[in-house]
């Protein structure tokens, strides 16, 4: 089964998706940056929010800024996928401009069973 992270503030998104996802994969949702960081190396694709907010402790820093990071510093990264919630599925070329870095971009209006379809989509691709 194979194991994707979601991180998003929006702890109800990350559950709910964390529930549609269940029958398919093993989810982990996290809220906060530097909680996922550690762990990002052990998914095999990681759903991450563009607008991030930081804790307290942590720098700004947005999704696409995290995805490139990521890239740069793990060997093997994730399929790296940004959601957000600011556009529409009819904004999704603009999506693809806000992070070219990204494997993937979803917009969190989808609806779940597009979302997972996706996800599907972008795994097996990436197994090819």
């Amino acid at each position: 089964m194979s194991k994707i992270a979601v991180l998003d503030d929006d702890q109800q998104w990350g559950f709910a998706i964390k529930r549609f996802f269940r029958n398919e994969f093993d989810v982990s949702n996290y809220v906060d940056v530097y909680s996922f960081l550690p762990k990002a190396h052990e998914y095999d694709l990681a759903i991450v929010d563009f607008s991030i907010p930081p804790a307290r402790f942590e720098k700004n820093i947005n999704g696409c800024e995290l995805i490139c990071q990521l890239k740069n510093d793990l060997l093997n990264p994730p399929v790296l996928i940004l959601a957000t919630g600011f556009l529409s599925q009819h904004d999704l070329e603009a999506g693809k401009a806000l992070c070219p870095q990204a494997d993937g971009f979803l917009v969190k209006d989808m609806g779940l069973e597009a979302i997972l379809a996706q996800i599907k989509q972008f795994l097996a691709a990436n197994r090819s």
